[in-house]
């Protein structure tokens, strides 16, 4: 079994093979947002990098989202496409929770946070637990960076873990305001300490590899569906058609 990953909901698009040994071989294109270019060709090389022929895939794994609305779109018709000139299923994969599998770690809170623009965050929280498999703490979403922080105070509570890692586009906006969230937090109460880090650049952003990695999962799990069933997750409406809205609710009132 040979599942394909595409990532394409980041500023670099990427593409990856696991077979059933779990052994990974990846593709990363170093443009931004150029996907749709690049995409393909991308696919052409890692097959030769693996000595496959397209046939010899079994099924598609494909970055859902939230991301990039284009970029999403551009992954999502791709799969299909190729579903179904090669009669494949595919599993869509949450783009947050593949974060949690570019790295084992069972010491830290997992959280991937995008920039979503208009003061918010696409986010969610995930803690790997000792027997194995990742659990979500905070709900994917798109929050303000207040909210999204309170929660997951909240949730560690519940934890024994007072360490959180940071990944995502949204730490180059938002990394002084979370520590500054952080240094408040510890001088508030000197009993329970939080610790912050954030991901080294090779871990910072989405890759196809952690979508290969947890797509075989799910696809272990019956969670492959045909391509007319698979379906984006925006997590919130595109900026282009709010501004429609808008200009519709405008019209109607005058």
């Amino acid at each position: 079994m040979n599942l394909l990953a595409i990532e394409t909901t980041g500023a670099n698009a990427s593409v990856a093979i696991i077979n059933e040994n779990r052994k990974i071989w990846e593709e990363h294109c170093d443009e931004t947002l150029n996907h749709l270019r690049l995409l393909v060709p991308m696919i052409e090389r890692l097959l030769a990098k693996c000595g496959l022929d397209l046939k010899e895939i079994g099924g598609i794994a494909v970055s859902e989202g939230p991301g990039s609305f284009t970029g999403i779109r551009i992954g999502m018709s791709t799969a299909k496409a190729l579903a179904q000139t090669l009669n494949l299923n595919i599993v869509c994969v949450p783009t947050l929770k593949a974060f949690a599998y570019s790295t084992v770690d069972e010491k830290r809170v997992l959280c991937p946070i995008f920039d979503a623009r208009r003061s918010q965050i696409y986010t969610g929280a995930y803690l790997w637990e000792e027997q194995g498999g990742c659990t979500q703490l905070v709900p994917d979403g798109a929050y303000a960076l207040e909210e999204f922080l309170e929660r997951i105070k909240t949730a560690m509570r519940k934890t024994e873990k007072n360490e959180i890692l940071f990944f995502g586009d949204g730490i180059s906006v938002y990394k002084d305001k979370i520590e500054e969230w952080v240094r408040m937090q510890n001088t508030a109460s000197a009993t329970s300490r939080l610790h912050v880090s954030f991901a080294p650049e090779e871990l910072r952003y989405q890759r196809a590899s952690s979508v290969a990695a947890l797509g075989y999962k799910l696809w272990e799990q019956g969670k492959a569906q045909n391509l007319f069933q698979v379906k984006p997750v925006y997590l919130r409406q595109a900026e282009a058609q709010r501004k429609l809205d808008e200009a519709k609710r405008r019209l109607v009132h005058e």
